[in-house]
């Protein structure tokens, strides 16, 4: 009770001196544990099947953006850029939807801070896509769902804990990180998607991944390029 005391009144003091704002920022980055970079739909994806709790930072020129995620939700907002702060649902406006976070898990005490001085009320400026958003290609035939299967590798050795997305254009469709054998899986319906790996260090790999069975199973080579698949 009396830490998350300490860091209620840290947030507070921080947040009504716009000046300190990027200091707290900091301060929050040093005691929590990054995890990787995210699109602003794969990180929602992401804190949702996760039931995660931390925040997202997204820097751009002299503005910068705070998500804060509570039980995998969006719960509370920063943004601060050269003429000042905004908190909330009018943090939440500023959101473009093509920013890219740097995603961290924080100690449930100091996102609980955090949120109470910038809690977002309305969710629907967030959207989230979906399997139904797929875009369907007109190939003549019908299309199926089947389970897509990754397995990531560095020179034939299995990478656990890197992110997955699967994409179809501009829309990310699902997110995974991979168990200790490198695999993620995918239910998609049947069709040509992009492969993007996020690595520990933030680098990202870009694979096509084209596939019509009932269960696809492609081994993808981090150093290189997708060289097996069956």
């Amino acid at each position: 009770m009396a830490a998350a005391l300490r860091w209620e009144r840290c947030v507070h003091i921080h947040l009504t001196v716009s000046m300190d704002i990027h200091g707290l920022i900091d301060e929050i980055i040093r005691q929590s544990t990054y995890l990787g970079n995210f699109t602003l739909d794969e990180l929602l994806h992401y804190s949702a099947g996760q039931n995660f709790g931390g925040f997202g930072i997204s820097e751009r020129g002299d503005t910068t953006f705070m998500l804060a995620i509570v039980g995998g939700e969006p719960e509370g907002a920063l943004f601060v850029d050269a003429k000042g702060s905004l908190f909330g649902d009018k943090a939440i406006y500023q959101l473009e939807g093509s920013e890219e976070f740097r995603l961290y898990k924080a100690a449930p005490l100091i996102i609980d801070a955090l949120v109470s001085r910038c809690r977002v009320y309305d969710r629907s400026h967030i959207k989230q896509g979906g399997l139904a958003d797929i875009p369907t290609i007109a190939t003549g035939t019908k299309q199926r769902i089947g389970v897509l299967c990754l397995t990531v590798v560095d020179r034939q050795n299995p990478v656990a804990g890197v992110h997955v997305s699967i994409r179809k254009g501009k829309l990310v469709l699902a997110t995974d990180v991979t168990t200790s054998s490198g695999r993620a899986c995918f239910k998609l319906l049947n069709g040509r998607y992009i492969c993007v790996i996020s690595g520990k260090s933030g680098d990202f790999s870009r694979f096509v991944v084209d596939f019509s069975d009932a269960k696809h199973e492609s081994i993808v080579d981090i150093g290189g390029t997708l060289y097996e698949s069956k």
